[in-house]
């Protein structure tokens, strides 16, 4: 222990020497945190500070909604909602720009790894709740698309679908869950039965992946027109560009923004291998 502290020090040292604004400038934080008159920002409050910069309104009655969203407060949304249909807002704009923006920092939170499921769950509660209230005024709001979701034949592993299936839900998509263990017949059936726009399929394991290759050839083979979004801790991007009719996504965050785009047709799944 000794060793390490005398290297410590030296390193102090140097800082000091080469670097005394910010030498001073730690110090004299370091003894506002120790007497209390500053806290340590943790790496997440940093990180939402940011993502709350980037994507809340600036309006302050649409950003106490945004708020009550990301912190799953369902009894700050309702109200606030009621107050801003109340007062005439656009309910459509309410949703857009009030509810989205806070389901939206807590998704980029849970892609950087700073918010888990039920954080995720919680806000998508508070943002229904609020939606719900919008409903009632316009009746149901549109949503961005519908998409389906599957693993793999052969794959019983469901937790990365649901997940995923959760995330794409709490930003404005139907989603159709096929299940786990599904061949592609049953994927194409569906396809076409319910108008899907998008089809995401996973699987965890590596002897499972010709399944996610079947499915997306077979549904361009059909012509219908619909790209397969794979993923799973058995995906890479080097093996879905080995087939067409399929793009890579990491995240589930990244499979929102995807679909955002081939929905819309700004871009195609040739798009995403440029």
């Amino acid at each position: 222990m000794p060793f390490h502290m005398d290297i410590m020090m030296q390193n102090v040292e140097k800082m000091r020497n080469d670097d005394p604004v910010r030498f001073n400038k730690l110090v004299k934080e370091g003894m506002a945190i120790e007497l209390g008159i500053i806290s340590p920002i943790s790496k997440k409050e940093k990180n939402a500070e940011k993502l709350i910069a980037e994507f809340f309104p600036t309006d302050p009655k649409y950003r106490e909604v945004s708020q009550g969203v990301l912190d799953g407060k369902r009894k700050i949304v309702e109200p606030a909602v009621k107050a801003l249909i109340e007062a005439g807002k656009d309910p459509v704009d309410v949703v857009t720009n009030a509810l989205m923006p806070g389901i939206q920092v807590q998704c980029e939170m849970y892609d950087l790894g700073l918010s888990f499921v039920p954080e995720i769950l919680m806000s998508n509660d508070a943002m229904q709740a609020g939606i719900k209230i919008c409903q009632e005024k316009i009746g149901n709001v549109p949503s961005k698309g519908v998409i389906a979701s599957f693993v793999a034949e052969g794959d019983l592993h469901d937790i990365g679908k649901n997940i995923c299936a959760a995330i794409l839900k709490a930003n404005g998509f139907t989603v159709i869950d096929i299940g786990r263990d599904v061949p592609k017949d049953k994927v194409l059936e569906v396809v076409k039965e319910k108008k899907v726009q998008l089809v995401c399929g996973s699987t965890l394991m590596s002897t499972t992946k010709p399944g996610l290759v079947d499915t997306a050839l077979l549904l361009e083979l059909e012509k219908t027109g619909v790209p397969v979004a794979c993923g799973g801790a058995a995906v890479s991007r080097a093996f879905v560009d080995t087939f067409r009719n399929a793009l890579y996504t990491k995240s589930p965050l990244e499979t929102v923004h995807a679909a955002t785009d081939l929905i819309a047709g700004t871009k195609h799944w040739e798009d995403f291998r440029k």
